[in-house]
C-alpha cells in the first residue's frame, strides 16, 4: 500500500471535515454520508489491525522505548492498554483466518464483528465462513450468540464452565460522585437466576409505581429490585420482616433453558445440538439438570413438541408456541433493534383478516416497532431465515427501502 496515498487521503478527509456542516444537507444525504463514513471507518480499522500486527512483529516498539507492543499501540491510537491488548490479539488471529481477513480488507466487517468471529473461529475453523456470512445479515446480538455457540461446541463445556466458576468475582467501587458501582463475573446459570430474580422483582415494583402514579425508568427500578432482594435476604437472616413499606419481593426466578432432547438424555451435547440459556449462552447439560431441581425451570426441548404444527383459530397463543417464540426471537426482530425487554407479540398477517395463530405467522417486536407496523403502514415479512422490515413509500409509486436480518 502506498503510504503517500494514505496520507493524502487522510489530509483530504481532514480538510473536508473542517468545512462539513451537516445542518445544511438533507436528511437523506446525511444518511448516505453516515453510510460512507462507516465504510471508511471499517476500512481504516482493517489497516490499523494489519499495521498493528506488523508493529508488534517488527519490534519497532522497543526502539521507541515502549514497555510492550500494546503500550505502543495504545499511545498511537489514543486508547487504553486493555483495548490495545485486545487489538493485537485479534490482529494475530487474522493471520489464520483468511475469510475474515478478506472480509475485513473489503470493508464488510467492523472491528467488533471481527473480534467476535476471530474468538470463535480460532476454536472452530470450519465455522469461519458461516460466521462471516452471518455478520452481513444479522444484528450484533445474534452474531455474538452464534459465536458463543461455536466456541462452546469446540471446547469441553464442563471445563469451560468450571473455569468461569473458579474465576467468579464481585467487585465494587465508589465513583467520583460517591455512587457505588458493581462489576461481576458469574456462571451462566447463576447469572440467569440473578437476572431472572431482578426482573421479576422489577416487574412487581413497576406495578407498584404505576399504581402510585410514579413514572420510573426501567433501569432505576432494576436497581431498586436488586436492593430489595438483598434487603429481604438480610431481613430473613435476622428473623425480621423488614420495614413493611412495600410488599415482599417476588418469589424465585424463572430460568429458561433450550436443550436438544437427545443431549438431555445423553448428558452432553454433540455437533449440531445445543444446551443454552437464551440470551445468556451455552451451559453443560449437567447444569441444566441441576437447574431443574433447584430452580423454577422452563425447558424448550427441541424435538418434544413440534411447534410448527401447533395452530389455533383463536388469538390466544398456545403455550408451546409462546415458549418457542420467546426462544426464537430473544430480541425485537426488526433489523438493528436489540431491545429485549417488554416485547409484544404480533401476527404478521392480521388475525382479523385470517392470519393463523402459529409460529410462522408470529414475531416479537418492541413497542415502538409494533406501533409503526400497526398504525404507520410499516411492513414486516419473513424471507427464508431473514426478517425484512419495509417502511411505507415516501411518495406514490416509490419502492420503499428494505432492511434485512437473519
Amino acid at each position: 500500500m502506498n503510504l503517500t496515498l494514505l496520507e493524502r487521503v487522510a489530509e483530504e478527509l481532514r480538510t473536508g471535515l473542517a468545512g462539513y456542516e451537516p445542518e445544511r444537507i438533507s436528511g437523506a444525504d446525511a444518511d448516505r454520508m453516515l453510510a460512507a463514513f462507516a465504510e471508511v471507518e471499517r476500512l481504516a480499522t482493517a489497516g490499523r489491525l494489519l499495521s498493528a500486527r506488523r508493529v508488534e512483529s517488527s519490534n519497532v516498539w522497543r526502539r521507541k522505548g515502549h514497555r510492550s507492543a500494546a503500550a505502543h499501540v495504545a499511545e498511537a491510537t489514543g486508547t487504553g492498554l486493555g483495548p490495545a491488548i485486545t487489538t493485537l490479539e485479534t490482529a494475530r488471529q487474522l493471520g489464520e483466518l483468511p475469510a475474515t481477513d478478506d472480509a475485513l480488507r473489503d470493508g464488510r466487517l467492523s472491528e467488533a464483528q471481527v473480534k467476535e468471529i476471530a474468538g470463535a473461529a480460532t476454536v472452530q475453523p470450519d465455522a469461519e465462513q458461516e460466521l462471516v456470512d452471518a455478520a452481513g445479515k444479522q444484528p450484533m446480538s445474534v452474531l455474538k450468540l452464534r459465536c458463543r455457540r461455536v466456541r462452546a461446541a469446540g471446547t469441553d463445556q464442563h471445563e469451560s464452565y468450571e473455569r468461569i466458576r473458579r474465576s467468579r468475582y464481585l467487585r465494587h467501587w465508589t465513583d467520583n460522585e460517591g455512587a457505588v458501582r458493581f462489576d461481576a463475573r458469574l456462571t451462566p446459570d447463576d447469572g440467569a437466576r440473578l437476572l431472572g430474580a431482578v426482573k421479576a422483582e422489577a416487574e412487581r415494583l413497576t406495578a407498584e409505581a404505576r399504581r402510585a402514579g410514579r413514572d420510573e425508568p426501567p433501569k432505576a427500578l432494576a436497581a431498586d429490585a436488586l436492593v430489595a432482594l438483598a434487603s429481604a435476604t438480610s431481613d430473613r437472616e435476622r428473623g425480621g420482616g423488614g420495614s413493611g413499606a412495600t410488599s415482599p419481593p417476588a418469589p424465585g426466578a424463572m430460568v429458561h433453558v433450550r436443550v436438544d432432547h437427545a443431549a438431555l438424555l445423553r448428558g452432553h451435547v454433540e455437533t449440531g445440538e445445543v444446551c443454552e440459556i437464551p440470551g445468556v449462552g451455552p451451559i453443560p447439560v449437567e447444569v441444566a439438570r441441576r437447574l431443574a431441581v433447584d430452580s423454577i425451570l422452563s425447558v424448550l426441548v427441541t424435538d418434544g413438541v413440534d411447534v410448527r404444527s401447533v395452530t389455533r383459530a383463536v388469538r390466544t397463543i398456545p403455550t408451546p408456541v409462546r415458549t418457542a417464540l420467546v426462544e426464537r426471537d430473544p430480541t425485537c426482530v426488526v433489523p438493528g433493534c436489540d431491545v429485549r425487554d417488554r416485547l409484544e407479540i404480533d401476527h404478521l398477517h392480521e388475525f382479523a383478516r385470517g392470519g393463523p395463530t402459529e409460529l410462522s405467522n408470529l414475531a416479537r417486536l418492541c413497542h415502538w416497532h409494533h406501533y409503526l407496523k400497526t398504525h404507520q403502514r410499516f411492513r414486516l415479512e419473513r424471507d427464508g431465515e431473514q426478517w425484512v422490515w419495509s417502511p411505507p413509500p415516501e411518495r406514490p409509486g416509490a419502492g420503499p427501502p428494505r432492511w434485512r436480518t437473519g
